[in-house]
């Protein structure tokens, strides 16, 4: 890796005369168009999920294809010449940036809670660490600021991998892949810096080896992300079904299956009712003492189920009370609210023929008038509710006649 930017004229006449060009071409091509195929396939993805490591991940191809393009004896113009001195930085910069995007890949690529927060905070680290020694390699006679360099990117080599190991012991599918797709790269990287630091001399096959285990990078995190994008899918399916059960859980009554209070405060705001009626079994109380309180819950199932058909939209707000929305015309509502409430007694009787006596209920119904909230809507009909109680119970009243 070191050895490549300690003489990249050297590198790129080695892979010149080494290689047959129409072979070399051949191949070139094909690393070149799996890096295109990389960036479009991950910007393509980032336009419908929009995470972030898809962005990270086409950076780093944009940054291998222009790398790979330096490395190749092909003219760039006038001023990026082969064996020119500004081609030496093109490729030494690139090369930084390569090793720089690592670290804030990876924070975002590895699922959450994967890593330790240390090695978290590193990681994003690693591009300023990386792009602070960069001018080293430009500097003719700087053996200390050499030596920090060679430190930072073996530093960058062993953290990239035991995030990786570390991620991988706690599970990680997507450690997985990228432990596979790094194999190839990392042995790479290891064994020119051993003969940059180790041995003092270049890596004389360092761009026969590069090239296919960057085509091996792309291939392997390609077929990574695309599992790590179908984890994220399941989980969003999976937290987008657990969202949903909760809403069912917290604006539904468990008892009768009809809303509770909440859903019915909701439902009011959706679509507004002509009218609302609040209904009361009448003497619950008695039913509980005589017939034990499961039979208390089969009546109060039992009214629930009378009261839930036709077009109004009812739900249970508190023990033996419900609460009724009424829709459409309003005369044809509110003789429907009569019917339901009086449809409970036989529903009832049919459903628990145990029981000793009928059950009747009470009806306060209050008409919903322009700019009324549902708490004010309830409050209306509850006063209409205890004027039914106080009349003997077994009816509804209601501020306007309900025919018979």
């Amino acid at each position: 890796m070191l050895a490549l930017f300690a003489s990249p004229a050297l590198a790129q006449s080695s892979f010149a005369d080494r290689t047959d060009m129409s072979w070399s071409g051949a191949l070139t091509g094909i690393f070149l168009g799996l890096l295109i195929f990389s960036v479009a396939y991950n910007l393509a993805f980032f336009a419908l999920l929009r995470e972030r490591f898809l962005l990270w991940q086409s950076g780093r191809s944009v940054i291998y294809l222009l790398l790979v393009v330096g490395l190749t004896p092909l003219a760039m113009g006038p001023w990026l010449t082969p064996d020119g001195f500004a081609r030496q930085i093109y490729i030494h910069v690139l090369f930084d940036l390569a090793v720089a995007v690592t670290g804030p890949f990876l924070r975002l690529y590895l699922e959450p809670g994967v890593i330790s927060r240390h090695i978290y905070r590193a990681l994003g680290w690693v591009p300023l660490a990386v792009i602070a020694t960069t001018p080293a390699m430009l500097i003719g006679d700087a053996p200390i600021y050499m030596a920090l360099r060679n430190g930072v990117l073996v530093a960058v080599l062993v953290l990239s991998v035991t995030a990786v190991a570390q991620a991988w012991r706690n599970g990680s599918r997507t450690a997985r892949y990228q432990a596979l797709a790094w194999s190839g790269i990392t042995s790479v990287y290891g064994i020119s810096l051993f003969h940059d630091i180790v041995l003092g001399r270049s890596f004389d096959a360092f761009l026969f080896a590069l090239f296919p285990a960057l085509g091996l990078e792309t291939i392997l995190t390609a077929l990574g992300m695309l599992d790590r994008l179908n984890q994220m899918r399941t989980e969003r399916e999976e937290a987008r079904a657990t969202a949903s059960a909760m809403h069912v859980i917290a604006n539904t009554d468990p008892l009768t299956g009809l809303a509770n209070r909440r859903g019915m405060e909701a439902r009011f705001a959706e679509r507004r009712p002509v009218a609302i009626a609040i209904v009361d079994l009448d003497h619950f109380k008695a039913i509980n003492d005589r017939h034990g309180h499961d039979v208390g819950d089969q009546v109060i199932a039992a009214a629930g189920s009378a009261l839930a058909t036709g077009n109004a939209c009812t739900g249970r707000v508190g023990g033996e009370e419900f609460v009724v929305l009424l829709y459409g015309n309003l005369a044809a509502a509110l003789n429907e609210a009569e019917s339901l409430r009086a449809g409970v007694a036989d529903h009832v009787a049919a459903s628990i023929p145990t029981l000793i006596s009928p059950i009747t209920a009470s009806m306060g119904l209050a008409l919903v008038e322009a700019g009324a909230d549902f708490a004010g809507a309830m409050k209306c009909a509850d006063i209409n509710l205890y004027a039914a109680k106080a009349a003997g119970r077994d009816r509804t009243i209601s501020p306007i006649a309900i025919a018979a």
